[in-house]
């Protein structure tokens, strides 16, 4: 069975990728969002400055860890 683009369908068509395009940008923007709370969760919880470079590695080991036990496996 071979799907053809019609007048009729391509409304439908177009409608339906605009749908999909949008829930994808939400979901996109969501899990940057999820990440980027987590991030500074986890620096406020070290002490580390958020957005900052000064640190030891003792403090960046602990960020990591928070960061990969409070991430979602995927």
């Amino acid at each position: 069975m071979k799907l053809q683009v019609t007048k009729r369908n391509r409304k439908f068509l177009n409608i339906t990728f605009a749908i999909e395009f949008i829930i994808l940008t939400f979901a996109i923007i969501a899990t940057a969002k999820a990440n980027e709370n987590v991030n500074q969760f986890c620096a406020y919880v070290t002490g580390i400055p958020y957005v900052s470079d000064n640190f030891t590695d003792e403090e960046w080991k602990r960020f990591e860890y928070c960061r990969n036990t409070l991430t979602p496996k995927q």
